[in-house]
This record gives C-alpha cells, structure tokens and sequence, in this order.
C-alpha cells in the first residue's frame, strides 16, 4: 500500500510539474516577440560591456577550445572585442584584439602583428570564432553578414529557467541549420547564455557582468599591444 501510496504522489508531482512547465510556456509571449524586443534592447544601448566565456566542445562531450573574452561598445562606432583562448593541447592562451576607437580599426594576437582593416568584420576574417559574433552584430548590424541571432527560425518558447540568479525566457530556433538555444532575460531582454549545436561540435556561450547605458572610458578602444607582448627571449 505504501509503495502505491507513493508512485501515486510522485505520478502527481511529475503531472504538476509538467502542467506548471505547460502554462509557463502557454503564457509567455511568443517567441518572435522576445527576439524583437531583444534586438531592440541592443539596437539601443548607448554602450555596453560584459566579461564572457565560450566553451567548445567535441561531439563526445570533451573539450575543444575554452575562450574568456570581454566586449566593449560605445556609440557611435567605438568597439573592442579582446579574447583568450586555450586549447587542451596549449599550455599557453592565444590573445586576439579587435579595437576601434571611430576612426581606425584594428586588430592583433600574440602571434600576429598589428593590421588595419577597412571595417570591423567578424565574419571570415580569420579572427575570433562564433562567440564575438553573436552579440557585437545585435549592437551594430554593419558588423554582421547574413544571419544576426534575432532572426533564428523556427523559433518557439521552450520555458523558463533562472540562470546565475536571472529569470530567463529558453527560446529554441534555427541557424542555418543548426540548433541554437538562448537563455534571455524575462527583465533586461539580453542574452545571459547560448547554446549552439553544430555538425561536429557544440558551443556554450556565457555572458556575465553585462553593463549597459554606463560611461566607458575612451582609453578602452585605444588599445597598445607593444605594451602587452611579452619580452623576447634572449
């Protein structure tokens, strides 16, 4: 009798668990409307900045690559994305900068000197992976090419979770054919994290201590990498 009493209460609280789950997503607003007011957020920010991380990871669930990477934005025109990335293999981190203080754009790494570019380009420029793109293209579309993450298709409410103490919408859709999954905040329409789903790979994309509409100091995109190369060996 006991063990029945308790597969009945246990079938109740997965049935109320899941009717809950049901009228989460029944009231939510539709998944269309979210990424529009997400996009909208980002298209007007005065300035943003967070301090982020990007694990990728094999289809076997072991590492590929671990990127900690901070984001500046100020309008009009003033970028830097600055990133460190560590493979499993590397004992020593590679460190990529894009920064543009309006007037010039720039880039270098630890193994690349310092270039001029035309225009800030995130896509196929052989710079950074998918990680600086997602959210530098909702704050200016000029740096995206194609697809930016408002556009997901197909995209549906799946729930809602709180993620590091944030009460999120999960809305799943499609990139080009890839799985993606955002944790957007119910309060501040940002992106607190991402999960994509590739051919080969999958890619978690944090983002943390996210400022918006703050002053940002101009030294930020007037970055001197001779000041960050280590010496040479003697």
């Amino acid at each position: 009798m006991k063990k029945c009493a308790c597969f009945a209460l246990l079938g109740w609280v997965c049935l109320a668990a899941g009717r809950a789950i049901a009228q989460t997503v029944e009231h939510a607003p539709p998944a269309e409307t979210l990424l529009r007011e997400m996009e909208q957020t980002y298209a007007q920010a005065a300035t943003y900045a967070d301090t982020s991380t990007a694990m990728y990871r094999n289809r076997d669930g072991t590492d590929r690559l671990m990127v900690e990477f901070r984001l500046w934005f100020a309008r009009p025109g003033r970028f830097r994305v600055d990133a460190r990335s560590k493979t499993p293999a590397s004992p020593e981190a590679r460190r990529e900068v894009l920064w543009t203080d309006g007037a010039t754009i720039r880039t270098w790494a630890s193994d690349k000197a310092v270039a001029s570019r035309p225009k800030v380009q995130l896509a196929g420029s052989g710079m950074f992976g998918t990680y600086a793109y997602h959210i530098p293209t909702l704050l200016d579309a000029s740096y995206g090419a194609g697809r930016r993450l408002h556009e997901l298709t197909e995209p549906e409410v799946t729930g809602e979770e709180i993620f590091e103490g944030i009460n999120c919408h999960r809305i799943r859709g499609r990139w080009s054919g890839d799985t993606y999954e955002l944790w957007l905040g119910k309060a501040d329409h940002l992106v607190h994290k991402i999960v994509a789903t590739y051919a080969d790979h999958t890619l978690e994309e944090i983002h943390r201590e996210i400022v918006l509409d703050q002053p940002i100091a101009a030294e930020v995109f007037l970055f001197a990498p001779e000041k960050e190369a280590p010496p040479k060996k003697s």
